[in-house]
């Protein structure tokens, strides 16, 4: 029988819902109408009312959390212990979650805050950590997690160890890009997507 992993999932919801703590704490000393979006060249391209932004955003990614923890225990493998990878996958958005928030915040108080830097700097450490524990779930334990899986264990092996060189990879290039011009950030992005879509589609031939 599959079960839910209730601790994580409790703490984790916490995690998300801290930002609303934040966000009393500073509400009077923020406009009404604060800055929650920015373009690669860190211009705030979208305004949001405070209630909206400290608020409902922490009770979206909850609702978020909520939905990744219950997708990732119920299609797990019960067999087997929960690999680091799972938990990794599980911390992906409380810890946005409160990153989002701190810098909403920062932003609205009138203090400079690159926020393209601080976003490559999040993602680029999550790649780097997925990349490394990736290749070290078990055919048996994907194949309880994600759909396609290739149809064979040898093969199963060859795709992870390539799907986790490609997160590791690119987690140090976004890392390096934070030294770099806005413009190198969004070609790395736009790289490593149409990376990340050829092997999706190489998995795909190769399940069937």
């Amino acid at each position: 029988m599959k079960k839910i992993d209730w601790k994580i999932l409790s703490l984790t919801v916490i995690v998300c819902l801290l930002p609303i703590l934040f966000g009393t704490v500073f509400y009077q000393k923020m406009p009404e109408i604060i800055p929650i979006h920015f373009n690669i060249n860190n211009e705030v391209d979208r305004y949001s009312s405070k209630n909206f932004a400290l608020f409902a955003i922490p009770v979206l990614m909850t609702i978020l959390q909520i939905f990744c923890c219950v997708i990732c225990d119920w299609r797990g493998s019960q067999e087997n212990s929960k690999p680091k990878f799972v938990a990794i996958v599980k911390w992906i958005v409380p810890v946005l979650s409160v990153v989002v928030s701190v810098i909403t915040i920062s932003v609205a108080l009138g203090n400079e805050v690159d926020v393209r830097k601080w976003i490559m700097l999040v993602i680029g450490i999550l790649w780097v950590l997925i990349g490394n524990y990736l290749p070290k779930m078990s055919y048996e334990q994907m194949k309880g997690m994600i759909h396609p899986v290739p149809k064979s264990e040898s093969s199963y092996k060859i795709v992870v160890r390539m799907l986790g060189y490609t997160f590791v990879i690119f987690g140090f290039i976004l890392l390096i890009t934070i030294l770099a011009k806005p413009i190198i950030s969004f070609i790395a992005i736009l790289i490593m997507v149409i990376v990340l879509l050829i092997e999706t589609i190489l998995i795909s031939t190769n399940h069937k």
